[in-house]
């Protein structure tokens, strides 16, 4: 090839590029065209004059309060149960706010002022608001807060009044255009209902004949309306002041509603303490008569328990039952001895030995007649020694001595008996009531532990009776002094001159549009269609060897995967990878040796690289040969979101991190057993340092093994130099040019990089050709020049606005020319 043929590319370019529209081209254009100007500008300018005369003039107000924020120094009022946590009272501004906005203060604001109904008249091009000035009152008899209907009535000479016009969803075309008469004060039918008409103090001779539009709207649309035109904001972060605004074609309303709404917060806000007042009131009041009924019933049960248990005092109870029982202890010991005694005694007297012996004198005999009997036989035994002395046992005097003494013998006898018997009778009866002593005396820790958890719940009872009776007071103190949650700064005020609109920056802004419109129409015309329009603008403009075109797929770009080829398809595309796949061979020829590794670049992000080299490995794929995708967009991932791994954290950068092994970065792509892919990964801070990584050509050299073809999928390269280092692990470098994409002056930037052969054994792909509407690119997020970005795109992004664009001023473009 000689010099003068490889110049020649670059020369047409520079060419085209003379032939680029100049600052004198434009003010031809402008000079050529000027009625279009003038027109342009007069139609704007009209349009913003009837603009300004139809549309209201709308009035700012504002208001200005002061909410009680206990977190920025508020001042907390007094509560029934501020002392305890769950019942403290904290106000926030920012709910405050909240609740300034809310639905239901704007609802009662709406009913307040009857802004339902609105009453205007038609002066020129708009319609005047009579708000608070209307000449006539209705009134709707079967009123709905839900219906939505106008009519106009029009006041007549006479004290009569007719109503026209009748509008609702329910009205037929025939009741619209009915009229009816009728005097004020009267109860009128009419198709939207039964209203009454009266005079108000504004009706003036002057609005007699004049129609008056009444329109009724529903209360939700209403208060919908006006709460969305109210703005409240709280002025400064560091105070609680609010700000409540609001625009409004109508001065009053506005005020009326802003200082209506505030009126209505601060009744809402005392509503809600004494709604909180009474409700506590009545709670403790309900409580006061629980626990009223419950500690008498505690008294009742100490009253009971003293009554069973017969005592006064626990403490002096179980002093007497100790005394009690100590007493019986001792009178059954002595009632023992005694028992003891008799026993011994009678003992002895049963005796035969002790026949004629003395009987011992026992201190503990109290029995008197036993007493008495032993010292009479005592003293009769006595005398008969005396006698014996004197006399013998055959003595009549001693017979009768010794029966006498047999016979009290025998008494004595039974009259211990007797006596053992009552001792043993009363010995029981005391140990009888000593056990009963020692039982009750047993029962008092049980009795002292009743009585005293019934004394603590009477302490408590009685300590929450008088909490509460205190409690009910600072209630009713709460009740009476209850004040709003706002003070109120500023009343609405604002500004007589109205906000919008502005006459004359609509006017001027008017005048611009009708200058800019033709002249941005005029200067698309000649500046948009400077794109590839086929294969003969490539060929003549680089020298690189052309592999062939790929159609453009009016029916997309085959889903989210961009897979449009099948494996016994006969479409256009089809057929036209399997083409470039056999030209891809014959490069393969031509290079001189096998190619295996053919990387993908273009000039722009529209070119449509990773279309073109998916739907390519598949064609590859489905002829058996075993092909794998490489991401090597570190900057975009265009191939792996296109795939759907977008975010996947194994990748290609990871492995160039040595944080994954080559043998987890192949993934399979699910459109063909022999196509796999190895996704681009996380998203690296250096990705050109990581691109001159030794780890990656090694990575290369292990996959040739394996695989027939290896795609890579890199970045424009003109856009940054990821491409142009990548180029060298690459067989072949297909470049994509995009028709209707690519501008023609940037292909003289592709030759040069063909010429000083930046990329290796590079070869043209047409992408997209064969239609003039619409057009498939990668949204890389850089624009016409070299920058690119890191931000992500939508990959196959529509562009059909230049075409049609385009196709609509190519006609007229060429008149202009001429």
């Amino acid at each position: 090839m000689t010099e003068q043929q490889i110049n020649s590319p670059q020369q047409q370019g520079n060419d085209e590029m003379t032939g680029a529209v100049t600052l004198h081209d434009i003010i031809r254009m402008v000079i050529a065209n000027w009625y279009w100007f003038v027109l342009s500008a007069l139609v704007c300018l009209s349009l913003a004059y009837y603009y300004l005369a139809s549309t209201p003039k709308i009035y700012s107000r504002t208001a200005t309060i002061l909410v009680k924020d206990s977190r920025k120094g508020g001042d907390l009022e007094l509560t029934a149960f501020s002392d305890l946590a769950g019942f403290q009272n904290r106000r926030s501004v920012d709910n405050e706010v909240f609740i300034l906005q809310s639905r239901r203060l704007m609802t009662e604001v709406v009913k307040r002022l009857d802004l339902t109904v609105s009453y205007s008249v038609r002066e020129r091009l708009r319609r005047r608001d009579l708000y608070a000035q209307s000449p006539v009152e209705v009134t709707f008899v079967n009123d709905s807060d839900n219906q939505s209907l106008s009519m106009e009535i029009t006041p007549l000479e006479g004290d009569k009044v007719r109503l026209t016009n009748f509008e609702d969803r329910f009205v037929t075309k025939q009741e619209t255009r009915s009229s009816i008469t009728a005097a004020y004060g009267d109860t009128i039918p009419t198709p939207v209902g039964q209203v009454i008409v009266r005079k108000s103090l504004y009706m003036k001779p002057e609005y007699t004949g004049v129609p008056i539009r009444v329109v009724k709207n529903s209360l939700s649309r209403t208060t919908n309306a006006y709460r969305n035109a109210v703005k409240s904001d709280v002025a400064n972060k560091q105070a609680s002041v609010v700000t409540i605004s609001m625009n409004n074609s109508v001065p009053r309303r506005a005020e009326d509603i802003l200082n209506t709404l505030i009126s209505v917060y601060n009744e809402d806000a005392i509503d809600d303490k004494r709604r909180v007042s009474v409700t506590t009131a009545e709670f403790i009041k309900a409580r006061l008569a629980v626990i009223g009924r419950e500690l008498g019933d505690v008294d009742r049960d100490i009253e009971d328990i003293k009554k069973d248990n017969q005592m006064v005092d626990i403490t002096s109870e179980a002093a007497r039952s100790v005394s009690e029982s100590s007493k019986y202890k001792a009178e059954g010991l002595s009632l023992e001895n005694q028992i003891n005694v008799a026993e011994f005694i009678r003992t002895y007297l049963n005796d035969p030995k002790n026949a004629g012996e003395l009987i011992p004198m026992m201190a503990s005999v109290t029995n008197q007649g036993i007493s008495s009997q032993i010292a009479d036989y005592n003293n009769a035994i006595l005398r008969r020694e005396k006698l014996m002395e004197n006399s013998s046992d055959r003595s009549p005097v001693i017979q009768d001595l010794d029966n006498l003494l047999a016979s009290v013998r025998r008494s004595i006898v039974a009259s211990l008996d007797s006596h053992i018997s009552t001792l043993i009778i009363q010995r029981d009866a005391m140990r009888k009531e000593e056990t009963q002593a020692n039982r009750r005396i047993s029962t008092m820790p049980s009795q002292e532990k009743v009585i005293l958890g019934i004394t603590r719940q009477q302490k408590i009872k009685e300590e929450l009776f008088l909490y509460l009776l205190n409690k009910q007071e600072e209630t009713q103190l709460n009740y009476a002094v209850a004040e709003s949650n706002a003070r109120i700064i500023d009343l609405a005020y604002g500004n007589t001159l109205p906000v919008s609109p502005r006459p004359m920056l609509i006017l001027a802004i008017a005048l611009i549009v009708g200058l800019a419109i033709p002249f941005g129409l005029l200067y698309l015309i000649g500046m948009l269609d400077t794109t590839i329009r086929g294969r003969k603008d490539v060929e003549d403009n680089i020298s690189a060897p052309f592999l062939g075109d790929i159609p453009y797929s009016e029916g997309g770009a085959g889903g989210d995967s961009g897979i449009v080829v099948r494996e016994t398809g006969r479409d256009a595309l089809s057929e036209a990878f399997r083409m470039l796949r056999s030209s891809m061979t014959f490069m393969n020829v031509s290079a001189g040796n096998e190619i295996h590794t053919i990387l993908f670049t273009s000039s722009d992000p529209h070119a449509g690289k990773t279309f073109v080299a998916t739907n390519l490995a598949t064609t590859l794929a489905m002829a058996g040969k075993r092909v794998l995708l490489i991401d090597l967009d570190l900057r975009r991932h265009a191939l792996s979101s296109q795939l759907g791994h977008g975010n996947c954290k194994t990748g290609i950068t990871s492995y160039l991190a040595g944080t994954t092994g080559l043998d987890k970065l192949i993934a399979k792509t699910g459109f063909h057993d022999n196509l796999d892919v190895i996704y681009a990964g996380i998203q690296p801070p250096n990705p050109t340092e990581m691109l001159l990584s030794n780890k990656l050509d090694k990575m290369m050299a292990e996959l040739r093994k394996e695989y027939d073809y290896i795609f890579i999928d890199s970045t424009p390269a003109m856009s940054v130099a990821d491409a142009i280092i990548t180029d060298r692990l690459s067989d072949l470098c297909i470049y994509i040019v995009r028709e209707g994409v690519l501008d023609r002056r940037q292909l003289p930037d592709i030759e040069r990089l063909y010429r000083e052969k930046k990329l290796h054994n590079m070869a043209i792909v047409l992408n997209g050709t064969r239609s003039r509407r619409h057009g498939y690119g990668y949204g890389y997020g850089y624009g016409y020049g070299y920058g690119y970005g890191y931000g992500y795109g939508d990959e196959y992004k529509e562009v059909s606005y230049r075409k049609r664009i385009k196709s609509f001023f190519r006609s007229l473009s060429h008149k202009i020319k001429r």
